[in-house]
């Protein structure tokens, strides 16, 4: 099961540039750490419907801060859910368990503080990526490992702690298109979108 964090490591990589060249990379680098709920929507086509099941885990967050309005986000995500596939009858014949890790980049818009400049709104969006490694132990079939590129959207609050600390909470819908990891029964070619509520803690140097 291969990971999916040099990826990550590289957009970082990536998104440090601009701020090495201007020296200013410590005062707008901001890191979080949150837990996320993964609840994907119902989805059906070619006479197949797809459910997963509920699952949680990890959001990595990193933002360099452009302006106190504009920044640059990168997201890791790792967590593990069972896809269930029915027939036209709502009866299921068929599922795959799998590791998902997501991977996305965005821009994110601050909006200015509120309720005594320690709360503040945010919208985000962008592009990413699902990378599935089915568990043949927890699956119907020989399931191969799947990517699906899509797009995300967001938003949250900050509220200020204390220092260079926030706590953070928001939510994420990424679209997609719904895995078949490679078996027949189990195509739709239907859109469909993870909803991510998510909660965590952030530490702006």
């Amino acid at each position: 099961m291969r990971t999916k964090l040099p990826v990550l490591f590289a957009m970082l990589a990536t998104f440090s540039l601009p701020a090495f060249a201007q020296n200013t990379f410590l005062a707008n680098s901001e890191v979080s750490a949150a837990f996320m709920g993964n609840f994907q929507s119902k989805t059906s086509g070619q006479n197949v419907s797809d459910a997963a099941s509920y699952s949680g885990g990890p959001l990595l967050n990193y933002r360099y801060h452009f302006t106190e309005h504009i920044a640059l986000e990168a997201n890791y995500t790792r967590t593990r859910y069972t896809q269930f596939y029915e027939n036209g009858a709502d009866l299921v014949t068929s599922w795959t368990q799998a590791t998902a890790q997501e991977v996305t980049l965005g821009v994110v818009w601050k909006f200015s503080p509120i309720w005594h400049d320690r709360l503040s709104p945010y919208a985000e969006g962008g592009l990413g990526a699902v990378f599935w490694s089915p568990i043949g132990a927890g699956s119907v079939g020989g399931p191969f490992n799947q990517n699906r590129a899509g797009f995300f959207y967001g938003g949250g609050l900050e509220h200020h702690l204390f220092g260079h600390f926030s706590v953070r909470a928001g939510y994420r819908g990424l679209f997609y298109t719904a895995p078949d990891f490679n078996q027949s029964g189990q195509f739709t070619n239907a859109r469909t979108q993870m909803k991510e509520p998510y909660a965590g803690i952030s530490f702006r140097f």
